[in-house]
């Protein structure tokens, strides 16, 4: 397995850090893209990155604008000066666009399938919706329909007044408020248990840097608002009827609401036609399913999945 770092210039010039794993033949079978979740960074699918190299899969992540070290220029949890008026959801999807698209063009022949987690997930279901025809599949992990707990124009309205009042690149309390309540159930040793049960990777997760942060009122509110178009039943009829679709859960997640927000994600992908979906939910599992207690499990079920429809 080799592993190397690089950038992805993006169309407005960006430089969007992204991270290799290839196979020790470097003639691998199939490629995966992974788009991460929010406040976290690439580096983070280390482990599952190697395993899959291992298995003979090229595998690239990257760091959005406004996480990882692609947030040098702008800070975390930001994405551009307050006079830069952009659709940062926007200009995140294009750049997962450019970062595959190079991918494609080291390796090219083989299937290229994308993984997104959380709200890497929503992002990839807006790639799907816009570049189709690039991918061979989609892995949707920790998933949910929409924001748990949030009402779209009372969110809209309420980040408005807050770029009004700061300016887009502020500093937000509304993605934090929004899963503040999700530890309840749990003892609040960190305030990240339901991240995971293995108190190990909860611990990482907190002493890294770069990991739970707050996101600018600019970035969230073009969040919210991308979360009304992914979700448009217009939108979702894009999605190829024959494109392979995976979603792979914990029952424990609190993001999904008691599965009830994969469920109306399930009925949205069955009402558009979609014929080859399938899912998994993980019993006990909480958010992070691929740094969980049975992530050996989960690691591979989504390789078998590859395997076959690579």
């Amino acid at each position: 397995m080799t592993y190397s770092t690089g950038t992805t210039q993006a169309r407005d010039g960006a430089q969007i850090v992204t991270y290799t794993w290839l196979p020790e033949t470097g003639h691998p079978r199939g490629q995966l893209q992974i788009a991460h979740g929010a406040a976290e960074h690439g580096l983070r699918y280390d482990r599952f990155a190697r395993h899959l190299a291992a298995h003979g899969y090229a595998v690239i992540a990257s760091d959005h604008r406004g996480h990882g070290a692609t947030a040098t220029a702008t800070g975390l949890g930001v994405t551009g000066p307050d006079d830069d008026e952009r659709d940062s959801w926007r200009a995140i999807v294009d750049d997962l666009k450019a970062i595959g698209d190079q991918a494609r063009a080291l390796h090219p022949g083989i299937p290229y399938v994308l993984l997104g987690h959380s709200l890497g997930s929503m992002l990839a279901r807006d790639y799907a919706q816009e570049y189709a025809d690039d991918l061979a599949g989609l892995i949707l992990s920790g998933t949910f329909r929409s924001l748990p707990g949030a009402e779209i124009d009372e969110s809209v309205a309420r980040l408005e007044r807050e770029i009004a009042e700061g300016g887009r690149s502020a500093l937000s309390g509304y993605i934090p408020e929004r899963f503040a309540s999700f530890n309840d159930p749990y003892p609040h040793r960190t305030g990240f248990e339901w991240l995971s049960r293995d108190a190990a990777e909860v611990d990482k997760y907190v002493a890294d840097e770069r990991c739970g942060f707050p996101f600018s009122a600019g970035l969230a509110l073009d969040w919210v608002r991308n979360i009304r178009k992914i979700n448009d039943p217009r939108n979702i009829a894009r999605t190829p009827a024959d494109l392979p679709v995976h979603i792979a859960v914990g029952t424990a997640d609190p993001c999904n609401q008691g599965m009830t927000l994969v469920y109306e994600l399930l009925e949205d992908y069955r009402y558009a036609g979609l014929t080859d979906l399938t899912w998994k939910a993980y019993d006990d599992a909480r958010h992070e399913i691929l740094n969980e207690t049975n992530r050996a499990e989960v690691m591979a079920d989504l390789t078998a999945w590859l395997d076959k429809h690579v």
